[in-house]
């Protein structure tokens, strides 16, 4: 909790100087991406949050990674974080720029968890789901694959999940069972 704070003043310290340099949008891309790293790298996310790796060595994995991918002024921010001693906040940092520029523009994130490709009228169908759901003048449409659902789908428009999967029908099916 505590860190989520503090990921989120970050957030919008690095909102503010976007909105200065007028590279919201960029920002936003690259917070997109650095995330997206997070969530793909395990190796990543343990390096940069061990107390025991150097900055310097942090800071040459960030500058490797992200140098040719990401606005200079967004890469030079995530260099001080680091010789801040406050990379392990970066992954928070990146999520809470995400929620709070979405905000601003007045997007809601819609994500559609299947266990294969879907074709356009499902997505279709999902999209006015979503759009009776929010009150949000944009959406912001993601499709996942899970094959661990089994069947079915999960819907997240924000933060409320409607899980309609066969996983969860079957854990709820399990669970009665050994209850009574």
């Amino acid at each position: 909790m505590k860190n989520l704070r503090v990921a989120n003043r970050y957030a919008k310290a690095l909102l503010g100087l976007a909105q200065e340099d007028n590279f919201q949008q960029k920002a936003f891309e690259d917070m997109k991406l650095i995330y997206q790293a997070f969530n793909e790298s395990k190796e990543l996310k343990t390096v940069l949050k061990s107390p025991i790796v150097r900055v310097s060595k942090k800071l040459n994995i960030i500058n490797t990674i992200f140098e040719d991918k990401i606005h200079p002024v967004t890469l030079h921010y995530l260099n001080i974080i680091t010789r801040k001693k406050r990379a392990a906040l970066i992954e928070g940092i990146a999520w809470e720029y995400q929620k709070i520029h979405r905000a601003n523009l007045d997007i809601e994130s819609v994500t559609l968890i299947t266990t294969g490709e879907v074709d356009e009228k499902l997505n279709k169908r999902a999209m006015q789901i979503a759009k009776k759901l929010t009150k949000k003048s944009k959406i912001e449409f993601t499709h996942m694959v899970n094959p661990n659902l089994i069947g079915g789908f999960v819907l997240r428009v924000g933060d409320v999940q409607y899980d309609a999967s066969l996983k969860r029908k079957l854990a709820r099916m399990k669970k009665h069972l050994l209850d009574s």
